[in-house]
């Protein structure tokens, strides 16, 4: 039991690593989007991080 707990926090962990990640690249990229294509690229790629993070 302890084992799969462990696991478990391991994938929680993975996850948030990779929504702060993803944050911050859209953060990055929307300082520097000035064209509504650029700024529809940031919200897209939200969008589908999110969409990962409810699948898994």
């Amino acid at each position: 039991m302890e084992i799969q707990a462990s696991a478990a926090l391991m994938i929680q962990a993975n996850s948030l690593d990779a929504v702060r990640q993803t944050m911050a690249s859209a953060q990055a990229q929307q300082a520097h989007a000035t064209t509504p294509a650029q700024h529809a690229d940031v919200v897209l790629q939200l969008s589908a991080a999110a969409q990962q993070l409810l699948v898994k």
